[in-house]
C-alpha cells in the first residue's frame, strides 16, 4: 500500500502540468496525468489480486458500462478498420483506469485521504496562480493553431489551453474552497486564506469568459447554499457576479470575450444536431465508445469532414449526447445509472452533489464528463468523501 500511496502522490504534478506537455504514443496523445495514472491503475490491480481484494476492483455500475461499452466497440468493428478499434479501446482503458482512482482512492486510510485533500488544495492553487500568469503574459493561444487549439485570445485557459475547460475546473475548485470555508467558520486565519483564494479563483471564472463556467458557477453555488441551508446569500452572490461581467477587462470588445457571442453558440448547435444523427445510426447499441470520430467521419460530406487532429472534433459538446451516440441507449441507461448510485451513496455531502451537478450543468455545454483533468478531481474528490 505504500508504494500506490507514492504513486498516487506523482498524479499531483502531473495535474499541474495539464495540457502543455504531451507525448505521442501508438499515435494518441497522452497526457503526464494520463501515465501515472494509468500506471497507479496497474499497479493497484496488481495488489489486489496478489492480496486476494479482487471485490474492491469490482464496483458494479462502473463495471456494468465498460463491459457495455467495450461490447459497443466489438460489434461496430465491421465499421471499424484496425486502428480505429485500437485507438478507441485505448480510450476505454483510459476512462477505466481514470474510474479506477476512485476505489483506489477509497482503500486509502483517514490520514492520507486528509493528505489527498492538502494536495487538492495545493494542485488548484497552481492551477489558478498558472493561469493569472498565462492571462498576463500568454493571452494569445493563435501560435498552437497548427496543434488542433484554438485561438481564445485575452482569455484565460492556463495549463487546460482552453477557457472552457478551465472555467469548469475552476468551478469545482471555487465550490472545495467554499466547503472549506463552511468547515472553518471557526478559525479566523484560515477563514481569510480560504476567502481570498475564493475571491482569486472566483475572478479566474469571470476571465475564462466562459458562458457555460458562469451557468456551472451559478447552479453549483446555489445548490451547495441551499443543501446547508443558507439560502440568503445566493441572491448577493448571483447579483455580484452580474455586475461582475460588466466590469471585466475586454468585455464585450472581442468575440471571445463577448458574452452575447453567436458564433460558439450556433457551433454547439452543429454538434448537436450531428450527435443525433450519429444517434440515429445506431440507436440501441451505438457506434462505438469513443469512435465517435470515426462515424463523425463516415456520416459527414467530403468537404466538412472532421478534423482528426482537432482537439474539439473528437466528441460532441454534450456528454450525454456522446454517450447516447456511442454506446447508444442500453449505453447511455448504465451510464444515468452509474451517476444515479454515485448521488445516491453520496446525498448527505454537499460538496460531492453541489460539484456533480454543476458539472451535469457544464456538460450539456462542453464534453466535460470525460475530460482527463476534471475526471481525476472530481473521483479523487469524491474518493476522499465520507459517503452516507
Amino acid at each position: 500500500m505504500g508504494l500506490l500511496k507514492v504513486l498516487f502522490l506523482f498524479n499531483f504534478p502531473a495535474f499541474v502540468f495539464g495540457e502543455v506537455v504531451r507525448i505521442s504514443l501508438f499515435n494518441i496523445e497522452v497526457r503526464l496525468l494520463d501515465i501515472t495514472s494509468a500506471i497507479l491503475f496497474i499497479f493497484w490491480g496488481a495488489y489486489c489480486i496478489k492480496n486476494n481484494k479482487i471485490s474492491k476492483i469490482i464496483l458494479l455500475p462502473f463495471l456494468l458500462f465498460i463491459i457495455f461499452a467495450f461490447a459497443s466497440l466489438v460489434l461496430n468493428l465491421t465499421k471499424l478498420n484496425l486502428d480505429q478499434f485500437a485507438t478507441s479501446l485505448l480510450y476505454l482503458l483510459r476512462w477505466t483506469a481514470y474510474v479506477g482512482i476512485l476505489p483506489v482512492v477509497l482503500g486509502f486510510d483517514k490520514n492520507f485521504k486528509y493528505l489527498i485533500k492538502r494536495m487538492l488544495l495545493f494542485t488548484g492553487i497552481m492551477v489558478v496562480l498558472l493561469g493569472y500568469l498565462q492571462y498576463f503574459f500568454y493571452y494569445d493561444l493563435s501560435n498552437l493553431y497548427y496543434l488542433g487549439w484554438d485561438e481564445h485570445l485575452y482569455r484565460m485557459f492556463s495549463v487546460f489551453l482552453d477557457p472552457n475547460f478551465a472555467g469548469a475546473f475552476f468551478v469545482l475548485f471555487f465550490l472545495f474552497l467554499l466547503n472549506l470555508i463552511f468547515e472553518n467558520l471557526k478559525s479566523k486565519d484560515k477563514l481569510i486564506i480560504y476567502s481570498l483564494l475564493s475571491a482569486l479563483t472566483l475572478i479566474a471564472i469571470l476571465l475564462t469568459y466562459s458562458r457555460s463556467s458562469f451557468v456551472m458557477l451559478v447552479f453549483g453555488v446555489f445548490l451547495f447554499l441551499v443543501i446547508k441551508k443558507r439560502v440568503k446569500y445566493i441572491v448577493v452572490i448571483i447579483l455580484a457576479l452580474a455586475a461582475l461581467t460588466l466590469v471585466l477587462p475586454k468585455a464585450y470588445k472581442t468575440e471571445g470575450t463577448n458574452f452575447f457571442r453567436t458564433a460558439s453558440s450556433e457551433a454547439r448547435l452543429g454538434s448537436y444536431s450531428q450527435g443525433f444523427s450519429i444517434f440515429k445510426e445506431s440507436p440501441i447499441y451505438g457506434v462505438g465508445f469513443n469512435a465517435y470520430r470515426f462515424a463523425k467521419s463516415r456520416n459527414a460530406d467530403i468537404a466538412a469532414k472532421p478534423n482528426l487532429n482537432s482537439h474539439a472534433d473528437s466528441s460532441n459538446d454534450n456528454s450525454f449526447l456522446f454517450v447516447l451516440a456511442t454506446t447508444g441507449l442500453i449505453g447511455f441507461s448504465i451510464f444515468v445509472f452509474m451517476w444515479y448510485k454515485i448521488l445516491q451513496k453520496y446525498k448527505k455531502s454537499s460538496l460531492v452533489i453541489a460539484s456533480i451537478c454543476a458539472l451535469f450543468i457544464d456538460s450539456f455545454f462542453m464534453n466535460s464528463l470525460f475530460y482527463v483533468p476534471i475526471m481525476f478531481w472530481l473521483w479523487t474528490l469524491i474518493g476522499t468523501t465520507e459517503s452516507k
